[in-house]
């Protein structure tokens, strides 16, 4: 129905009212921004691109569009049909089934169509750990009015496990490195082997087509990483007999370039991966165009000369800066809005700089009040001609109580205390450093193999001690006035002593730690004469990134003999 209505208008009324003022659009709610608006000029194409945005937004079973001539002008008329959902009640999985997670929740609206997305996406989940012939089918049980259970009928099949993987041909470069580009298909070493006498704990993945073609990208773009722009790599054969699958890819590598400039500017030194050169050199461009608030770039490589140096013409092709506009949370009931902006990054009127807009992210994550808060929970609104894009971060609360056991391996003089603690964190009462939510309050039942007081002086002197504490974690934004604990049986030296445990930890953990992924890959469509394909440019790993996570590792592992 959208199809054919939008293309009878296009072809019908299209050459007859194109430029021809827009006297009113009507029928679309004031919260869609959409391209043709009242006092503009009648354009199909923007009209085509508004009924795609009133489609995406998910709220609507049918768009139609009329266009009325109007004494020289014409009116817009959308006529949307909203979908008729109802709010789930309870999610149900039938046979329950271990490893598929539904971003789903109660309380959630949704209609049929929804609801099969919902199972589509189980299936994808099933393929990709190995039932390659995985089914899944939703349906929505009505349980009152306005309300169902979704109930999912899951049939997983029988899986099957990658056995084995050959690459074979002119590989031109060290067999073991070509293996280890591959990552969705070849079997991961959990515990080396002893040879002759073990052969180790290998995991081998679970078979989908989507595995393969994803392992066939990876050979690729490690091949133009290396200079060789003319690799031809290709799926050899997929044998899949009892329940194993067999995969074979062929490579004919070609011959070896360097690229001695990007862009009419020499790169510097002889790259032994001049793949990775270029990437280095587009990172830092993509960089500079964040920081102004660019929220769309992409790149092409065209690799020009046919002898063994060539040069390296990058076409960069990104989207209009915008500045941050209003910063809005949802789904935070219990935290104060002026508690999570402390947490940002992003300024409202500053550049839209994604890095910082992921640095942001990770910050709230640090707090371990929310689901983990990814790039799909912003949703970014653009308005191009005021330069500003709004942006909205969805956010999904855990819950306020837990418990937890814990205890050393091996003996307690060696490995630790016994702990076992009930917390909760507090009401959603106060502001500022009295804001009660961002406290949590625990019993605490500690057992330590000397008394305490043996190892601090001015602690307790007891093995045994039941401790009641009003924590309040690191906050982002606050770092100085969080990180206590409130615990009167410590007395006031325990209580700084803590204090100062905290700080020090979070110090060391910023100079240690390294976030991977706040810095995502960047996808170039790398071409010369006629071949081409795709180059995954990886970031770069920070200096000395395995020593800072040994570091890290270790600092942690002290701080978790603390008592304080």
């Amino acid at each position: 129905m959208l199809g054919i209505l939008l293309l009878s208008v296009l072809s019908l009324r299209g050459s007859e009212l194109a430029g021809q003022r827009i006297s009113e659009v009507a029928g679309v709610p004031p919260s869609v921004a959409l391209e043709t608006r009242a006092g503009g000029l009648f354009d199909p194409v923007k009209l085509q691109h508004d009924v795609h945005t009133l489609w995406r937004t998910g709220r609507v079973s049918d768009v139609q569009v009329e266009a009325v001539p109007d004494a020289g002008s014409v009116r817009v008329i959308f006529h949307l049909r909203p979908k008729a959902t109802v709010r789930v009640r309870k999610i149900q999985m039938d046979p329950p089934t271990p490893g598929v997670r539904l971003r789903l929740q109660p309380g959630a609206e949704m209609d049929l169509q929804d609801a099969q997305q919902v199972a589509a996406g189980v299936v994808k989940q099933l393929e990709a750990s190995g039932y390659a012939n995985a089914e899944a089918d939703a349906q929505l049980a009505p349980t009152g009015t306005g309300a169902a259970d979704l109930k999912i009928h899951i049939n997983k099949q029988r899986p099957i496990d990658v056995r084995s993987v050959n690459v074979s041909g002119d590989l031109g470069m060290n067999a073991a490195d070509v293996y280890g580009a591959l990552r969705a298909t070849r079997a991961k070493t959990m515990v080396p082997g002893i040879p002759g006498i073990w052969k180790g704990w290998r995991v081998r993945p679970g078979y989908s087509s989507d595995a393969v073609q994803s392992d066939l990208a990876n050979l690729r773009s490690f091949y133009y990483r290396g200079g060789y722009f003319d690799a031809d790599v290709r799926v050899a054969s997929i044998d899949l007999t009892a329940g194993e699958a067999h995969i074979g890819y062929a490579v004919q590598a070609g011959p070896k370039y360097q690229v001695a400039m990007l862009n009419g500017v020499p790169l510097p030194g002889a790259p032994d991966r001049p793949g990775d050169a270029v990437c280095r050199e587009l990172f830092d461009e993509r960089r500079a165009a964040e920081r102004a608030g660019v929220l769309d770039f992409a790149a092409r490589v065209e690799i020009h000369g046919a002898g063994p140096t060539v040069e390296a013409i990058a076409g960069i092709t990104q989207g209009p800066a915008y500045r941050t506009g209003r910063i809005e949370f949802r789904g935070n009931r219990r935290e104060r809005d002026e508690t999570l902006r402390r947490m940002l990054l992003l300024e409202e009127g500053g550049p839209l700089d994604q890095l910082l807009l992921r640095q942001s992210l990770a910050r709230l994550n640090r707090t371990g009040w929310f689901e983990p808060v990814t790039a799909r929970a912003v949703v970014l609104n653009p308005a191009p001609e005021a330069g500003r894009a709004d942006v909205q971060i969805l956010l999904k609360e855990r819950q306020t109580r837990n418990w937890y056991l814990s205890g050393p391996v091996g003996p307690m003089s060696l490995g630790g205390s016994l702990h076992a603690a009930i917390e909760s964190r507090l009401p959603a009462w106060g502001q500022g450093v009295f804001e009660l939510s961002t406290y949590t309050l625990s019993l605490n039942l500690m057992l330590f193999a000397k008394p305490l007081g043996a190892l601090v002086p001015f602690l307790p002197n007891r093995r045994f001690l039941p401790l009641l504490t009003l924590n309040r974690p690191i906050l982002p934004g606050q770092r100085l006035l969080s990180g206590f604990t409130i615990a009167p049986q410590l007395g006031w030296q325990g209580m700084l002593a803590g204090y100062a445990a905290s700080q020090t930890r979070a110090f060391l953990a910023g100079l240690l730690q390294t976030e991977p992924g706040l810095t995502p890959d960047l996808l170039l469509t790398v071409s010369h004469e006629e071949h081409g394909g795709t180059l995954r440019c990886e970031p770069p790993k920070p200096r000395f990134d395995r020593m800072r996570q040994i570091a890290a590792a270790a600092v942690n592992l002290l701080f978790s003999f603390s008592p304080l």
